[in-house]
């Protein structure tokens, strides 16, 4: 059986009621945290755009301040326009602010999130340019023995009339089928460059490939008994993508091209693997090199720098050809050094590329820059 729940893609509304508070408090390039704990003997606030901050733009954190009537505060000044991630810790215990209803989930944990705007974040923020549509899905998926869950995004004139080009997403380890939406702006991005003309109209599908998953874990529990994506690490089950490749292969590909209007020559298809995903999708491009014109890495490259092993790896693909290359690494990414070796084996059989440094880490401000940069090169 399959389930639709089609929503459109935007922000959580707040109403406008008499008194009430909206935080954080953001002016221009200044941004102001408040929370009212007046029994706390310690309030930090921990966010992406604080001293401390690791490549994952994590553990990020500074005491607030606190004022007479147990009111904490803080103010971040001079944030550079992006999107940007938070939450309190009081006496040691993780808060949410309570003052702000966008929330996004990453890793099995909820955060707070605001935008600073200005001209590096348009492409995140919502605007009144047609959205889109956002699908979730439930398909049968015999790899997992069971039903397992996906998310299309569609673009807002979809027609069912017209033919329409396919981006499938892998995700990186922890991540799953709502983390692009969350954390990565794909809707707001695509709407944008869309609108815009600097991107073709083209169907999104953002998938589960956590080997222990049928969903987001908001949404249900793990599989009983499956291991994790960080136990197989280092196994040969582990770099195949397991039964994730086999699933896209046998159900995601040939359910959506059932259920929508998509072109099915190989041209026609793009997929963009991040961090784990990428992994998963050298296991693809060296078993099934016929499948996507369009291969895009985040995060990610070869891991094994052996010469011999990476250039067999890329034999196949560069025997059938394809439309598009683009690798996107920053220049503090702890997975540089596998995306050398790719961009290193490319070179080695003149295969070409594109390549752009996002200037960060392994962390989803990379991955939105990098989304912005590949959209407009798809499917030309």
């Amino acid at each position: 059986m399959i389930l639709l729940a089609a929503v459109l893609c935007a922000m959580p509304c707040m109403a406008q009621y008499p008194g009430s508070r909206y935080e954080p408090a953001v002016n221009g390039a200044d941004v102001t945290f408040s929370l009212k704990a007046e029994k706390a003997a310690e309030v930090r606030l921990f966010g992406d755009f604080l001293p401390g901050v690791n490549e994952y733009n994590l553990g990020g954190n500074v005491a607030m301040t606190r004022s007479a009537d147990g009111t904490w505060t803080y103010t971040a000044r001079d944030l550079a326009p992006d999107f940007y991630f938070y939450y309190f810790e009081v006496d040691g215990i993780r808060v949410l602010d309570p003052h702000n209803l966008h929330l996004v989930c990453n890793y099995s944990e909820y955060y707070n999130s605001f935008l600073v705007e200005g001209p590096d974040s348009a492409d995140y923020a919502l605007t009144g340019a047609p959205a889109g549509h956002f699908v979730t899905h439930w398909y049968d998926s015999p790899e997992y023995g069971g039903s397992r869950r996906l998310n299309v995004w569609l673009p807002a004139d979809y027609d069912r009339s017209k033919s329409y080009p396919v981006l499938y997403m892998i995700p990186g380890g922890g991540d799953d089928e709502d983390t692009w939406v969350d954390m990565g702006r794909l809707p707001q991005i695509l709407s944008h460059k869309i609108a815009s003309g600097e991107a073709v109209p083209m169907i999104v599908v953002m998938v589960n490939a956590m080997p222990n998953q049928w969903a987001a874990p908001h949404v249900m529990n793990p599989i009983p008994g499956a291991k994790s994506h960080f136990e197989l690490m280092g196994t040969p089950r582990g770099a195949s993508g397991g039964e994730f490749c086999n699933d896209l292969i046998r159900n995601i590909i040939p359910f959506i091209e059932r259920h929508y209007s998509v072109r099915t020559d190989r041209s026609g298809r793009a997929v963009c693997g991040v961090s784990m995903g990428g992994v998963y999708e050298m296991y693809l491009l060296e078993h099934h090199p016929d499948l996507f014109g369009g291969i895009a890495f985040m995060g990610s490259g070869i891991m094994n720098a052996a010469p011999e092993a990476a250039d067999a790896s890329l034999r196949p693909l560069k025997e059938t050809g394809y439309d598009l290359m683009w690798i996107g690494a920053g220049n503090k990414d702890m997975a540089l050094r596998s995306a050398r070796n790719l961009m290193e084996a490319l070179d080695r059989g003149k295969m070409p590329y594109t390549y752009y440094d996002s200037g960060d880490g392994h962390n989803w401000r990379s991955w939105r820059r990098d989304l912005v940069q590949l959209l407009p090169l798809l499917f030309r």
